[in-house]
């Protein structure tokens, strides 16, 4: 018997109609509850400041100009962090700053974001936000946030202990190559960012939204392949 890993090309077709319904009716909630964005502080928890192994790679370009330090270098400041908090934590990926913002019904910085990575114990029903800003950790939330924000855990995959993916640096590369590129008419969109492994699909998808619009996302793409799911 065929695992789902090895899907047919009507199954495929059908599996990735779902994911883009998924995402385009999630971003509809999401928008629904939209306000306007000002700055104040973030709403977790403010740790004492870890400084990443990788924070002395802030400086190369990120093609994201809100962004100095990428999700990949980010990642092992928030992966220790997680560690320390319990031994068997999972990562569940990354969550975009909007959602954050109306899970605490506040609003946060949006001149230089936050990377939020989630993580998890299933087996004891517990999961912690991460925030990493400028590769460090600045704070920490163990909460859920609700499924008419972001998936469910239990409808998601673990990601792994390691970096193995695009990064969102060469997700940007191959979104500026589409014909309908946003980003190519405005370089200056303020782009936010999922990470996540939905459940029946083999890899980690990224999905982009306009962080001003979250209607729709405007770009899917597979992390580990780089197929590309157009709507």
């Amino acid at each position: 018997m065929k695992s789902h890993y090895y899907l047919t090309n009507r199954g495929r077709k059908r599996l990735t109609a779902a994911i883009l319904i998924f995402f385009v009716l999630l971003g509809s909630v999401i928008s629904a509850c939209g306000r306007p964005m000002t700055t104040i502080n973030s709403p977790l928890i403010a740790t004492d400041t870890f400084i990443s192994p990788t924070k002395g790679l802030e400086a190369l370009s990120t093609l994201d100009p809100y962004r100095r330090v990428t999700a990949a270098q980010s990642f092992p400041a928030a992966y220790e962090i997680a560690k320390s908090w319990h031994r068997d934590a999972k990562w569940y990926g990354i969550i975009p700053f909007t959602s954050i913002e109306r899970a605490f019904a506040i609003p946060l910085h949006n001149n230089n974001p936050s990377w939020f990575f989630r993580f998890g114990v299933p087996e004891d029903d517990r999961e912690i936000i991460i925030e990493i800003l400028n590769g460090q950790v600045v704070g920490t939330n163990e909460t859920k946030i609700p499924g008419y924000i972001e998936p469910l855990l239990q409808d998601l995959e673990p990601l792994g202990d390691r970096w193995t993916m695009m990064d969102n640096v060469a997700v940007l590369e191959r979104y500026l190559k589409e014909e309908n590129s946003s980003l190519t008419r405005f370089p200056y969109m303020l782009i936010d960012y999922r990470l996540a492994m939905p459940k029946g699909y083999p890899h980690p998808l990224w999905t982009l939204y306009n962080a001003q619009d979250l209607t729709r996302p405007i770009f899917v793409i597979d992390a580990i392949t780089g197929e590309v799911f157009r709507q």
